[in-house]
């Protein structure tokens, strides 16, 4: 994996101001990888692996570190357990990381597995990683991506930390096209309202690959 644990003071930083800082939530360790909660590493990885796209460290924080993607993304990867990531959260906001351009990435029990809702307030639907967030920055106004993982089974907790089925792997796979059309969205400057007009519809999930 490419996050890691670092100690390091804080720092100001400079973001420019066309640049998305996506947070995607999950667990660390190759042992979580391939679990339903890190779906929205899993996605923000993929994504990474089919635009050869090569991550640089830009910040080491004490909870976790800042990568350079591209020209238009940053990414802020918590090196804590889910139900910790708010720390790393409240550390880049507090080294002049605009919440204004964070955007978080996580699984939703209550959502089908292939779509997702993009929201930028709201409460923490009991996740969380979520709920961390919100409770280190104090506000729930964040924007976030809601990637679904259901329909869940009980217990929760299993059922969030299981591994992916060949048939759910199936369709994570279809998930690539429309989750680049997001990430293009999102860095071609599109306000939020046009934003979520467009990736909260279902068709826009239903986009598939071509072979």
């Amino acid at each position: 994996m490419w996050f890691q644990f670092w100690k390091k003071k804080k720092t100001p930083l400079a973001i420019g101001q066309c640049q998305w800082i996506v947070v995607p939530l999950g667990n660390p360790g190759d042992e979580y990888a391939h679990t339903r909660h890190n779906l929205g590493r899993l996605l923000l990885q993929r994504w990474m692996d089919n635009h050869s796209i090569t991550p640089t460290i830009a910040h080491k924080f004490y909870y976790g570190t800042l990568y350079s993607m591209t020209e238009a993304f940053l990414a802020l990867v918590p090196s804590t357990y889910m139900n910790l990531s708010g720390k790393v959260v409240a550390e880049a906001i507090d080294a002049d990381c605009p919440i204004g351009q964070m955007i978080v990435l996580y699984d939703d029990k209550d959502l089908p597995l292939g779509t997702g809702r993009l929201a930028n307030s709201g409460s923490s639907g009991g996740h969380n990683g979520i709920q961390s967030v919100m409770g280190k920055i104090g506000t729930n106004s964040i924007t976030r991506l809601r990637l679904g993982i259901g329909q869940f089974k009980r217990p929760l907790q299993d059922w969030v930390l299981g591994e992916w089925s060949d048939d759910e792997w199936c369709i994570i796979e279809q998930m690539d096209i429309p989750f680049a059309e997001f990430m293009s969205i999102l860095a071609g400057g599109a306000t939020f309202n046009v934003l979520q007009s467009r990736v909260n519809s279902n068709a826009f999930w239903q986009k598939k690959h071509l072979d």
